[in-house]
């Protein structure tokens, strides 16, 4: 659910039209951008063409740096969707990102732009593209050489191809049908009253004392609250899953219908493309989807001191 996305690829592997094919210009961090916004374009010789082309300059690079990782950083702290619009091409600019995910748990992703690109393709998209995206060619061709010396990415980052986006910010629902029962424990359940925890059911936690009592075990999962819960203590918004063949999504608040679409049944498995969706408005109380696309259980719903046994 917390996801970053690093697109990775040399100047004219087709990265800012993947970001404007798939509509994420409101999601995504160019570097390029936050260059224009520290210094204005400027002029560079080519003298192999005798051309003058106008550029973005280079001698903003500390400063865009710094900017880049503080808007990134920002947007990991709430939990939102990052991605990332630079080249990506050597292990290190990856790794950078480590402590981040790590800190803010996240999974990373690397969206590959230069598979099957060859040096002479990126050459000559270079050729053709906007005036001052051009760049000088022999960065082209050392960003390539790097490139295929650098193939290999850390382990704990996940590469995918273009066409796999959607599926990397899709959320898929658990098949819960091996469990004998499915129960619910809202926050004013008292201690007394509590369950008793066995590996052949599954439980869903609203309360703050059976979290810190079961939450770690396995078949267990707390849902957050609070904006403060899901965001600083790291639990989950909502839990989407197939109970008894039916199709269920429990949170502490409704959840609309725009910010599930589509749901999609893939290998006979359903997704939620929620990836885009910030964690905080999943705890905005709007008013209810008449009817909702998937059968919710909320905890505005539920009675605080009394267990829920779904189905």
């Amino acid at each position: 659910m917390r996801k970053i996305f690093l697109l990775r690829g040399a100047p004219g592997s087709g990265k800012s039209s993947f970001i404007a094919r798939h509509h994420l210009q409101p999601y995504a961090i160019s570097r390029d951008q936050i260059r224009l916004l520290l210094a204005n374009l400027t002029y560079y010789y080519e003298e192999d063409t005798d051309c003058l082309h106008q550029v973005i300059p280079r001698y903003a690079n500390e400063q865009t740096e710094k900017v880049v990782d503080y808007l990134v950083e920002e947007k990991m702290k709430r939990g939102e969707t990052v991605i990332v619009d630079s080249t990506h091409i050597v292990e290190e600019s990856i790794e950078h990102y480590k402590p981040w995910v790590e800190c803010y748990r996240y999974e990373l992703f690397i969206v590959d732009l230069m598979y099957h690109k060859n040096l002479r393709n990126l050459l000559n998209r270079n050729e053709i593209r906007r005036q001052y995206d051009w760049v000088k060619p022999e960065v082209v061709r050392q960003m390539y050489i790097n490139y295929q010396e650098n193939l290999a990415v850390p382990e704990w980052a996940h590469v995918i191809s273009p066409n796999q986006l959607g599926k990397a910010l899709s959320q898929r629902e658990s098949n819960l049908d091996h469990f004998a029962h499915v129960v619910a424990v809202p926050d004013q359940v008292a201690e007394e009253d509590f369950p008793h925890v066995h590996i052949s059911n599954f439980y869903f936690s609203f309360n703050d004392r059976f979290t810190e009592m079961y939450g770690t075990y396995r078949n267990v999962v707390t849902i957050g609250k609070t904006k403060e819960e899901i965001i600083n203590d790291f639990r989950l918004p909502y839990f989407v899953f197939k109970f008894h063949h039916k199709h269920f999504l429990i949170s502490a608040c409704p959840i609309r219908n725009e910010m599930l679409d589509p749901i999609k049944k893939v290998k006979g498995v359903w997704t939620y493309s929620t990836g885009l969706v910030n964690l905080a408005d999943f705890m905005e109380i709007f008013p209810q989807s008449k009817p909702q696309h998937v059968h919710q259980f909320n905890l505005t719903k539920l009675q605080p001191d009394r267990l829920l046994h779904i189905w």
